[in-house]
């Protein structure tokens, strides 16, 4: 029913409302004259108890009308929660819809790097020559990101370091007491990540996110193993996996990027799981394939070099 068809429905329940009204009060009222009573009342009472109950007649003779003639006015009446109910039913379906839709299409990720290079910044520098590097960081970031991202369906950033509402911004990132709690006890890591989820036709926008630049693993430090039975099938690439995600955890956990948890393996890596396989194989008892830095990491390194050593031992 459109709109123009709820005013006429509006206008006649008004009229309706009135004639029983007004059909009530003239039945009251002639009662009222011909002083009528009923169950011994005062003919005023009567004439009161005779006007009402014309208008309930009326209105339930009407309303059964209605029902009787009407599918829709009887599943109003009998089944509005059972409607309620499907209505917020559909409605929740169509809002996953959408947001599978609307997920489904995204360019960038929240969180996502942006750009796979980093500005360091250190204590020894001046606040002016930081934000010198800073400037020219964000315009090749930018650069790069219009050329990546706009044929992916996103709006270009239009904004350069020399704007004053994009300098205040930069401001903003030097002067974050993270890191100038940072550069406290180092230099610090800048990186550009997405600051929200990015679908087509939004515009191209990115935050700076700070990383101090410390020791996360030193050179030759055991970092995890996985055990093996011998005379099992090793599996590599199982194993593989399992050390690089204990090591990714705790890589994080001490303040390396989440970008930077990749392991970066040695050249003879396959040539040692294959020796490590037979070995295993065709050995007893318990067997260790332990990870270790290959060098100091730091969140620089950009990822975890590792060597890897068989061992009867866990370290």
């Amino acid at each position: 029913m459109g709109t123009l068809g709820g005013l006429i429905l509006v206008f006649v329940i008004a009229f309706v409302a009135g004639a029983i009204a007004y059909v009530g009060d003239r039945v009251g009222h002639q009662v009222g004259r011909k002083r009528l009573t009923l169950f011994g009342l005062r003919p005023k009472y009567t004439s009161t108890i005779v006007a009402v109950g014309t208008g309930v007649m009326i209105a339930l003779i009407a309303t059964t009308g209605v029902l009787l003639t009407t599918p829709l006015a009887r599943d109003a009446f009998f089944h509005l929660s059972e409607i309620n109910d499907k209505v917020n039913e559909l409605q929740a379906q169509a809002d996953q819809l959408e947001k599978q839709t609307h997920e489904s299409n995204v360019v960038i990720n929240r969180g996502d790097l942006l750009f796979n290079q980093f500005l360091i910044i250190t204590p020894s520098e001046s606040q002016s020559d930081r934000k010198k590097q800073l400037a020219r960081f964000f315009d090749v970031v930018v650069s790069s990101l219009n050329a990546r991202y706009v044929q992916s369906g996103l709006k270009p950033f239009t904004g350069k370091s020399s704007d004053p509402i994009v300098g205040q911004k930069l401001d903003a990132v030097l002067n974050d007491p993270r890191v100038l709690g940072f550069l406290l006890n180092g230099s610090v890591l800048l990186m550009p990540v997405a600051d929200e989820n990015l679908f087509p036709n939004d515009k191209i926008s990115f935050t700076v996110a700070a990383y101090l630049d410390k020791a996360i693993f030193r050179g030759g430090q055991p970092l995890s193993s996985v055990e093996v039975d011998g005379g099992t099938a090793l599996i590599p690439n199982v194993a593989y996996s399992q050390l690089a995600g204990a090591i990714g955890d705790e890589a994080i956990g001490l303040g390396m990027p989440a970008y930077f948890t990749n392991l970066i393996p040695t050249l003879d890596t396959d040539r040692f799981f294959r020796q490590t396989t037979a070995e295993i194989h065709g050995g007893r008892g318990k067997y260790y394939i332990i990870a270790r830095a290959a060098a100091d990491v730091f969140p620089h390194t950009g990822g975890i070099p590792v060597t890897l050593t068989l061992s009867r031992t866990p370290k």
